[in-house]
């Protein structure tokens, strides 16, 4: 593996079908890589996963916002002695696991080998 700080300054051309580049050419746009990187992390054997949506992160956000409302809600019953039932407790831990798994899917090489990464390698 090259160092980080190692310019890449070696070229190294390859012949491939049209239809191998349309492929190529499809796996890198869903990545978001450069087809240089693409390329190199393939050579490499590094793990290459779909790019995360654009509004990714305004979903976590918005789903995290949920969260800690219910969260505030479930806390204030509680000072206040008010019983709440285990379907709001449920909720809560819906939600976390629904920012898990995004965070899981979208994350290269840290799923959890549950299938949820997207591996557009290979």
């Amino acid at each position: 593996m090259a160092n980080k700080n190692e310019k890449h300054s070696v070229q190294f051309l390859i012949r491939i079908t049209p239809s191998e580049y349309v492929e190529i050419k499809k796996n890198t746009a869903e990545s978001g890589l450069t087809m240089s990187e693409y390329a190199r992390r393939i050579i490499t054997g590094e793990t290459i996963v779909a790019a995360p949506p654009a509004d990714l992160h305004i979903l976590i956000r918005e789903i995290k916002r949920v969260g800690s409302n219910l969260h505030q809600v479930l806390h204030k019953l509680n000072v206040l002695g008010i019983a709440h039932g285990p379907e709001l407790d449920q909720c809560a831990i819906e939600i976390s696991e629904v920012i898990n798994l995004i965070y899981r899917t979208y994350r290269p090489g840290k799923g959890d080998g549950d299938g949820s990464n997207i591996d557009l390698g290979s």
